[in-house]
């Protein structure tokens, strides 16, 4: 069975070169996004200043799935009719997905993890709407959502010799996705990986922490939101089936979680409606057939 152990993962994992520097636009968008007095016209320059990002924003906006009757043909256009968010989700989404080569193998393992990677933002930022003006601390955590399962990418693509193995015991003996990485990777999740690459990438610590800890939300302290909702956001996307990796995760929120982020009824039907509504577009960004 492949195993390896910790210390030979973080190493192989820091000399990825090609994941290893984000993309120089991708860097300042998510400046903008943490600055919060740069305004929407700021990420349409951004965006714009990068010829071929613009160029697959603009196709995605202008897709089918938006249903405008009109053709938008500019980042600025799109940003006032879509608002800041919602191109920026678009930007980052194309750009993070963009970082990781698709081939026959892996294909169709990145599709399924970029589609519940979508969704989670689209949860995620559901909740950070709603608890914006009443609790602090809760911006950006779509952004974590997005980017929680970037471990999960690195596994697939740059240890392919693992998948197998862990899906196996996951599928079979019924083990948790983290204990059975833990298992093949001699004590390393996706999760960690996922936080080595933030790390790397310079994400601020909040960012880092929601990746690291988006399983384990019970050790985090109440007022880290960021985690807790991408904790949260990954448990509605996998009671509403939009999994990673086609397997059964957990669909149970931490009752701290559950504690300190209530989820009512209304709210809860309010992102389920929301995911539906962008199923199909979700689905066609991850797989890169809008732009």
């Amino acid at each position: 069975m492949f195993q390896e152990c910790v210390s030979d993962v973080r190493g192989r994992v820091w000399s990825l070169e090609h994941v290893a520097t984000l993309p120089s636009t991708l860097v300042r968008i998510l400046s903008i996004i943490q600055d919060e007095s740069t305004t929407a016209l700021d990420l349409a320059d951004e965006i714009s200043h990068d010829p071929a990002l613009a160029l697959k924003v603009l196709g995605a906006v202008n897709s089918s799935y938006y249903g405008f009757h009109r053709q938008i043909s500019t980042i600025s256009d799109a940003v006032v009719i879509l608002g800041f968010e919602e191109v920026e989700r678009l930007s980052l989404a194309i750009s993070v997905i963009n970082i990781f080569d698709r081939d026959r193998d892996n294909s169709r393992a990145l599709h399924m993890l970029w589609r519940h990677s979508m969704a989670c933002s689209v949860a995620a930022s559901g909740i950070e709407a709603h608890y914006r003006t009443r609790k602090p601390g809760v911006n950006g955590a779509h952004v974590a959502a997005l980017l929680h399962d970037i471990g999960k990418a690195v596994i697939v693509q740059y240890f392919p010799e693992a998948v197998r193995p862990i899906l196996r015991l996951v599928q079979e003996d019924g083990l948790p996705v983290c204990e059975a990485e833990r298992e093949i990777l001699e004590g390393c999740t996706h999760c960690d990986i996922g936080a080595w690459i933030a790390d790397r990438w310079g994400l601020p610590p909040c960012l880092v922490e929601a990746i690291a800890m988006h399983h384990a939300p019970e050790l985090v302290p109440p007022d880290h939101l960021l985690t807790h909702i991408t904790h949260a956001a990954n448990t509605m996307c996998n009671i509403a089936g939009i999994r990673s990796l086609n397997v059964n995760t957990a669909s149970e929120m931490d009752p701290r979680t559950a504690t300190i982020l209530p989820i009512d009824e209304m709210l809860q039907n309010h992102i389920i409606a929301r995911l539906e509504r962008q199923r199909g577009l979700i689905s066609a960004m991850a797989a890169g057939s809008v732009y």
